[in-house]
């Protein structure tokens, strides 16, 4: 199936998301809106997409804090920096109804939009999310990592060493060892590690479900059992030989989860 990208050029003047930028697949009048993490992109959504674009649409915007040179300038103190650029977004775009679905940062921003409003979303996806604990993958990044630190600190992340290809880690080298990039970054994380969930996560009331690689070191199971605790009516599940993007690790049992949970938020 063929990635659309929208090209929406009022979405362009009102938010800090590049609609060229967003990946939107299917049709139909019910959304699933995905939200990648901190290193994270629409990419890692694709084969999920895929899946469920048959009975969905399915839009993953690439949130502005990937690798640009320059990227400080343009600024974000705070979660609510780019919870309220993805509100733009979907107020552009006239998104409605939705479900969220977020992987790590992009489930604290995910969480921090339907704590700001009850009926926000028709429900709400968590994977790996920050927002009670998740230790920082570059929290110890040497001021110019070698290729075999960043091998190491990728695979970290991920249980499945296959997915940490010699390109992946080009990637990573070309925008850690950009300094003000890296500025960047570690503002981002200390904004992540400063918005903590506790108190909303029980006023929280849509259907919830909560998606958990077994294998997750940067938020161990520890943690999806407590977002379970903390979220009346939520939903767990651990998806076996999986770090801390299942999305991305594991696609179809991710995939297989949504299906048979999705429908539970539509149908009224």
């Amino acid at each position: 199936m063929l990635l659309k990208r929208s090209s929406d050029t009022q979405a362009e003047k009102t938010t800090g998301i590049d609609p060229k930028q967003v990946v939107e697949m299917g049709s139909g009048d019910q959304t699933v809106l995905f939200l990648h993490g901190l290193f994270g992109s629409p990419k890692h959504w694709q084969d999920v997409m895929e899946r469920l674009a048959s009975r969905y649409r399915v839009i993953a915007p690439q949130l502005p804090v990937d690798y640009q040179p320059g990227r400080r300038k343009h600024g974000i103190s705070a979660i609510a920096d780019l919870s309220n650029q993805v509100r733009q977004m979907i107020d552009a775009m006239q998104i409605e109804p939705f479900v969220l679905c977020g992987n790590s940062l992009g489930g604290l921003v995910a969480i921090d939009l339907c704590a700001s409003q009850n009926d926000y979303a028709k429900g709400l996806v968590l994977a790996g999310s920050a927002g009670l604990f998740e230790r920082s993958p570059i929290g110890g990044m040497r001021p110019r990592p070698s290729r075999e630190y960043i091998r190491k600190t990728v695979g970290d992340i991920v249980f499945r060493q296959e997915l940490v290809t010699d390109e992946l880690i080009d990637e990573w080298y070309k925008s850690v060892t950009d300094r003000d990039y890296v500025r960047f970054i570690l503002r981002v994380s200390r904004a992540t590690r400063d918005r903590t969930v506790e108190k909303e996560l029980s006023k929280l009331d849509l259907p919830t479900m909560i998606i958990w690689g077994h294998q997750d070191t940067i938020t161990p199971p520890s943690t999806g059992r407590e977002f379970q605790r903390r979220i009346k009516g939520s939903r767990l599940e651990f998806i076996d030989d999986c770090g801390h993007a299942p999305n991305w690790e594991r696609p179809e049992a991710f995939a297989d989860l949504l299906e048979e949970f999705l429908p539970t938020c539509f149908d009224e």
